[in-house]
């Protein structure tokens, strides 16, 4: 019995020995276990160059994590100072960067390497442009030119800033195509690549150069009635672009969650990163502030022009500066005269139908600025000013009618009758 009880006794210590050792061991195969697992589903994220296999490798990553869940606790003590969370989280970060890798590789493909090279002969075509507009700028300015000379070098500066305008949209469009429509979801590989692109070829800075150089060519020229209508519709189509642009980059910027990304896509030197939706002090900011100097720039010398066409000949209108100011002043005039019973024959002759109409009627039909409806009132009620008088000409071709058949009744009236003799 005391022989049993020592047996009893000595297996029990044993046991008591023994069961930690045993505990120890489970938690440290819990820890080789998950660790081998990590390191195997990391190796084939790191190499994986299909679409299907980071599905795969997804949901391998959701049966590690239901796997160890409830061993979590464990593994936060034996991984210290990382967590059995962050390890999860940082294998779905790396499966889903190499899927947006790897889903920008295998959906554009050849097109990748043909838009970079598109890419890179816009730039060029840009560089060249610039460089072509300051002998421009200079030629402008070169004092004894001629009056022919002045308006060809006028007309060549507006054909290369029109040709800059395009080509800057067509290189964005360019570096924007491979990354599809929906930007705002944009891993962050792909935004990456795109902020550095934008970088590159120094998007925004060459938006901010066009804009410049359009209000500094409007300073520094002379220019006529006839040449508004293409400045116009060249200011709205840049503003529409640009405001097209600041939506993408708002639209990449949003797919971060947090501005720019972590790489700093798109952060040139000295200036905010491309992708962030640009703030109070951003390069887009100061786009913004150029276009609203370039718009304002239009305005005034384009209504300053017509408004000249009045005082040149004496004629006092109420001031105007926009479209339905115009318009309202036109009415107002039309009104006085008729009324006065003035003879309207020099704002009408002089001013509307040979300046107003022939010079200015292009850039004033535009829907930006006064329109073709609004257009079409004032004219009419502008024609209807001059009396009614019976067209000479039509005069003229009446009375050859009546005289021709007047001269036709005659020849067949006065006609002699031809008496038939009977035969006998």
């Amino acid at each position: 019995m005391k022989t049993t009880a020592s047996g009893l006794l000595l297996f029990l210590l044993c046991a008591l020995t023994v069961l930690p050792a045993f505990g120890q061991e489970s938690d440290y195969a819990v820890k080789e276990g998950f660790e081998e697992a990590f390191r195997l589903i990391s190796a084939r994220i790191e190499t994986a160059t299909t679409i299907a296999s980071l599905d795969s490798l997804k949901a391998e990553i959701d049966a590690l994590e239901i796997t160890y869940t409830d061993k979590s606790e464990l593994l936060d003590k034996v991984l210290y100072p990382e967590t059995f969370v962050e390890k999860i989280k940082g294998l779905r970060t790396m499966q889903t960067l190499t899927y947006d890798k790897v889903y920008l590789i295998q959906t554009q493909g050849v097109r990748l390497d043909e838009l970079q090279m598109k890419v890179v002969y816009l730039t060029n075509k840009l560089d060249t442009l610039s460089a072509q507009r300051d002998r421009l700028w200079a030629d402008l300015q070169t004092a004894q030119k001629s009056n022919a000379e002045l308006r060809e070098t006028v007309k060549r500066l507006q054909a290369n800033l029109a040709a800059k305008d395009r080509l800057i949209f067509a290189l964005v469009d360019s570096i924007f195509l491979p990354f599809g429509k929906d930007l705002s979801q944009l891993g962050d590989v792909p935004r990456e690549s795109l902020g550095r692109q934008l970088e590159k070829a120094n998007v925004i800075g060459r938006v901010e150069e066009i804009a410049n150089d359009n209000v500094k060519f409007l300073s520094v020229t002379q220019l006529q009635g006839k040449d508004y209508g293409n400045l116009v519709d060249q200011y709205q189509q840049f503003n529409t672009r640009w405001k097209g642009l600041r939506d993408k980059m708002a639209a990449v910027a949003q797919a971060s969650g947090r501005g720019p990304s972590g790489a700093g896509a798109g952060k040139a030197k000295g200036q905010p990163a491309l992708t962030e939706a640009p703030g109070p002090d951003t390069t887009g900011a100061r786009v913004d502030s150029t276009l609203v100097q370039w718009g304002n720039k239009l305005q005034s010398m384009f209504w300053g022009g017509i408004r000249k066409e009045f005082t040149d000949k004496g004629v006092t209108i109420d001031p105007f500066v926009d479209a339905p100011s115009f318009a309202a002043s036109i009415r107002t005039l039309a009104a006085g005269l008729k009324a006065s019973g003035q003879d309207p024959s020099l704002f009408v002759n002089e001013i509307w139908k040979a300046r107003i109409d022939k010079e200015w009627r292009d850039a004033l039909t535009r829907e930006g600025m006064l329109g073709k409806a609004e257009y079409a009132s004032l004219d009419k009620l502008v024609s209807e000013l001059n009396p009614e008088k019976l067209d000479l000409k039509f005069i003229i071709y009446l009375f050859v009618v009546v005289l021709l058949v007047f001269g036709g009744w005659w020849f067949f009236v006065r006609k002699p009758k031809v008496t038939r003799i009977e035969p006998e």
